[in-house]
């Protein structure tokens, strides 16, 4: 069973554990939670747990009991849990992608769902019927991800494999503007906003918490941009703390400066945006990282397709400022190549061990417990 995604609810305390697996001659998904987070992901020992009827791609809570659930068959399926949490009750699902559904999130006043595919498309859903109530096509490739604005519900930014960022506002005529690298016809797009130092393909997107513009963006070589929508406000940050792509980013939501990332690269990362320096990082995983959900200001739970759930405690390191100035790793701001080289040479001297850490700075080593 490969691990897709994990979401911790803070209402309730317990976590939702998206998770496919290959059944006979079939992939299919399943969804858990687990009211305590301990247990999982020992599916003997979840709360409630139901297997799917195709692959599982994403899920958000929709509030405290609901979910909504992409699909690899390009369906969204909404899910509730009755019964003081024990049983998975099926509630609405749709199958109007053409593809796999690659990302699935949800309004800043949960009244709307946004989802995006392989099949070039996004849609706007209304998640008391859903019923879709816009269908777009502004990418020219694979759309990757979608991440709804965290102040304004009409509003959400989209990337994908044309390297290009789009920026919506479902309440204009013509809603779509580009956070993009590359020139492109603007038949339909109104305005463009240059998303510079993006080296690379987008892969993952992150709003800053209650921030109107700050977003962050992972790339497919493991390059995290932060920066303003805005073309001329601000200086973007650029850094590159993983190898490979980086699959999910994700915010702490008490403390916005601190960002999280995952990768395929088999780490967890998390990045302090006022220090300008890594702050924990954590390899223990054994094959690709592809969830992450903060649980307080100071832990935060990855999964894996190694089918492990970790809870990472990132207060040891934002509690010994020594340990933490040596796994750092200076960010570039501007984007010059000079500093962005040194980052990426910085990040290919952290060796995994299986069990921590170990960062190599010369003539000693550091070790990081991660327990």
């Amino acid at each position: 069973m490969t691990d897709e995604l994990i979401n911790y609810k803070d209402e309730y305390g317990g976590v939702l554990l998206g998770a496919s697996s290959l059944t006979g001659r079939y992939w299919l998904g399943s969804l858990w939670f687990y009211q305590n987070p301990n247990n999982a992901p020992d599916v003997e020992k979840c709360t409630a747990g139901v297997q799917l009827e195709a692959g599982l791609t994403d899920a958000r809570w929709i509030d405290n009991t609901k979910v909504i659930v992409g699909l690899d068959t390009g369906g969204i399926e909404i899910w509730e849990l009755i019964e003081n949490y024990h049983t998975f009750v099926h509630v609405h699902s749709s199958l109007e992608h053409d593809n796999i559904i690659s990302s699935v999130h949800l309004s800043c006043d949960n009244k709307r769902a946004v989802s995006c595919g392989y099949d070039k498309c996004i849609k706007v859903w209304d998640v008391e019927t859903l019923s879709s109530v816009h269908s777009f096509r502004g990418h020219y490739d694979i759309v990757e991800c979608v991440r709804c604005h965290p102040l304004e519900p009409s509003m959400f930014l989209s990337c994908s494999q044309d390297n290009r960022i789009l920026l919506w506002d479902t309440r204009k005529p013509r809603p779509a503007s580009v956070v993009g690298m590359f020139p492109i016809e603007r038949k339909f797009l109104p305005s463009i906003v240059d998303s510079s130092p993006l080296e690379n393909s987008p892969r993952s997107l992150a709003w800053q918490p209650q921030s109107k513009n700050m977003f962050a963006v992972g790339s497919s070589t493991g390059q995290i941009v932060f920066k303003d929508t805005r073309t001329s406000i601000g200086t973007p940050l650029s850094f590159t703390p993983h190898t490979r792509d980086v699959y999910k980013l994700e915010f702490c939501s008490n403390r916005p400066q601190l960002l999280a990332s995952v990768s395929e690269d088999c780490t967890t990362v998390v990045t302090s945006l006022d220090t300008q320096k890594q702050v924990y990082r954590d390899c223990s995983h054994k094959d690709y990282v592809r969830g992450v959900s903060w649980m307080n200001d100071l832990q935060l739970y990855t999964c894996g397709w190694d089918s492990q759930v970790k809870l990472n405690n990132v207060v040891h390191l934002l509690s010994n400022k020594k340990e933490s100035a040596e796994n750092s790793v200076q960010m570039d701001v501007n984007g010059g190549s000079d500093d962005n080289s040194n980052a990426k040479q910085s990040t290919k001297e952290v060796k995994c061990n299986g069990n921590g850490v170990t960062i190599e700075t010369g003539a000693t080593d550091t070790k990081l417990d991660t327990t």
